[in-house]
């Protein structure tokens, strides 16, 4: 998204970005998903003036005003941080849990049959 705005000075701007949460597939998630996305920052770029006064004006654009030149503006650029955005998340443990139940019910009912089939089973006399 690129926007060009003509802002007159001592003026203030905000911008705002609605976006909606996706759902992605589990391959695409990355290796950690509760981290978040990372998106990239934001450039702002503007142009100084070099006929201003140069006590407001960074340190490179006074050098470059001391080079001749037929344009006489100097571009700033101005970088935000990062943003880190947080999508939903899948449960990535709910295969282990499947597995973990199936294998305890199996190991149960293993279990039961091998006792019932390995036991010997005496009578008692009632006397």
């Amino acid at each position: 998204m690129e926007l060009e705005l003509e802002l007159p000075p001592n003026s203030r701007t905000v911008l705002r970005y609605d976006f909606d949460k996706g759902f992605l597939r589990y391959t695409e998630h990355p290796p950690d998903a509760n981290r978040g996305f990372n998106i990239a920052p934001a450039i702002v770029s503007y142009k100084l003036s070099t006929t201003n006064s140069t006590a407001d004006q960074p340190l490179f654009c006074i050098a470059d005003a001391a080079v001749p030149q037929k344009n006489k503006e100097c571009t700033v650029h101005v970088y935000t941080e990062l943003f880190l955005a947080s999508l939903p998340t899948p449960d990535f443990s709910m295969p282990y849990n499947v597995v973990s139940i199936s294998c305890t019910i199996l190991a149960l009912f293993f279990g039961r049959v091998f006792n019932l089939l390995t036991r010997d089973f005496v009578v008692l006399n009632k006397e």
